[in-house]
């Protein structure tokens, strides 16, 4: 009997002396590690630790998404913010990355969201503005408009020409379009509208634009997109842009305050199929967004076109 005692005090104080040694080769790592993995990588991942309840929350979404608010809890529904008064809770299926909403963090998380992610050049993505949210664009140094959203799935833009309304206003051009749009699941986007121009000569009007239907997939640091849709006029029989418009777009965010976006339209017309290429960098900071690109086509004879584009946003 006392050699089993021996044995197992033995034993016992091995096991401690074991414990002891992978404690000081490897200290746990701090509660407030600013980034809280919510969502674990398997079944054998450790339980990650909690923020404290009441602490200042960043939750990044699978479509692009960034919410603030105070961390109130989590439960089988998933995470629990206050947010502007009131209790939204995301499921954590949804969760990309959570972490401090500290303006000095720096990280993925951290990174400013893309002003201008409702589009990629000319070509509208199914990303839609928020309700209250709006931009001012002012592109190739021309073409002024405004868009506003209307509903969390309704967009209008309204614009014109500056330079003609400066030189002539009886001639003012006016560009409409709506956008609506929806996200039916977390990396698929999808909208439809219209785009239009609109000019007055001569006591008539001369009108074209074109419908749209805009599929794009991914989140906010990496998506594409497909746009399709007829061309119409306000006046004549026909168009001569062809039957149907095609764009297919990218937009990849390859750094913090830059991403690379590419754009290109087949246009059919006149019995030939003619291919518009483009590619910009776009420069991001907390509200302005700045295309500066290149536009390639057979219809300029191989001639690069310089595409410039401004972008002013304003809303949450």
């Amino acid at each position: 009997m006392r050699t089993a005692r021996l044995a197992l005090a033995l034993l016992a104080a091995l096991a401690a002396s074991r414990a002891l040694a992978q404690s000081d080769a490897e200290p746990a790592a701090p509660a407030t590690d600013p980034f809280l993995p919510f969502l674990s990588l398997g079944p054998a991942a450790p339980a990650p630790p909690l923020p404290a309840l009441g602490t200042e929350l960043e939750l990044q979404l699978l479509d692009g998404q960034r919410l603030h608010g105070k961390f109130l809890g989590r439960g089988p529904g998933g995470v629990t913010l206050e947010v502007e008064g009131g209790r939204i809770t995301v499921p954590s299926t949804a969760i990309r990355r959570a972490g401090s909403s500290d303006a000095a963090q720096v990280g993925p998380i951290g990174r400013l969201r893309d002003p201008n992610r409702t589009r990629y050049l000319y070509s509208p993505s199914g990303f839609m503005l928020k309700r209250g949210e709006g931009y001012l664009s002012q592109t190739e140094l021309a073409i002024t408009s405004v868009a506003y959203g209307v509903t969390d799935w309704l967009t209008f833009q309204a614009g014109t020409v500056v330079p003609v309304v400066f030189y002539d206003p009886r001639l003012s051009p006016a560009i409409f379009a709506v956008k609506a749009g929806w996200s039916p699941a977390p990396r698929w986007h999808l909208a439809g509208g219209f785009q239009s121009f609109v000019l007055p000569a001569d006591g008539d009007v001369i009108g074209v634009g074109f419908l749209f239907g805009t599929a794009t997939w991914g989140t906010e640091e990496l998506h594409f997109g497909l746009s399709a849709g007829p061309p119409f006029t306000l006046s004549g029989d026909g168009s001569d842009l062809g039957s149907v418009l095609v764009s297919a777009s990218a937009n990849w965010r390859a750094f913090d305050h830059g991403a690379l976006v590419t754009e290109n339209w087949i246009i059919t017309g006149g019995g030939k199929t003619h291919v518009v290429a483009s590619g910009a960098y776009r420069f991001i900071s907390e509200r302005i967004a700045v295309d500066v690109g290149l536009v390639f086509s057979d219809l300029t004879n191989g001639i690069p076109i310089p595409w410039l584009d401004f972008t002013w946003h304003w809303g949450t």
